[in-house]
C-alpha cells in the first residue's frame, strides 16, 4: 500500500514537473526534478524489498529454530 501511494506522488510530481518545463526558458532544473524524484522512488522501493527480504528470513530461521527445539524437546 505504501509503494502505490509514493508511486502516485512520485508519478505526480514529475508530471507537473515535466508540464513545468515546457513553458520553461530553461527546462533543465525541472528535468533534474522530474527524473530525481523516479531516482528516489526507485531506491526506496529497493530498500523497502531489502528490507522486507531480510525480515522473511528472520521469520524463517525462526521457524526452523522453534521447530527443531519442538523436535528435541519431543525426543526425550
Amino acid at each position: 500500500m505504501k509503494n502505490i501511494f509514493y508511486f502516485i506522488v512520485t508519478s505526480c510530481i514529475s508530471t507537473f514537473a515535466f508540464w513545468g518545463s515546457l513553458g520553461a526558458k530553461n527546462p533543465f532544473p525541472l528535468y533534474a526534478v522530474m527524473f530525481g524524484i523516479w531516482a528516489l522512488f526507485l531506491w526506496g522501493y529497493n530498500n523497502r524489498l531489502k528490507k522486507e527480504a531480510a525480515r522473511r528470513f528472520h521469520e524463517r530461521m525462526f521457524e526452523d529454530y522453534m521447530r527443531s527445539r519442538h523436535r528435541a524437546n519431543n525426543r526425550r
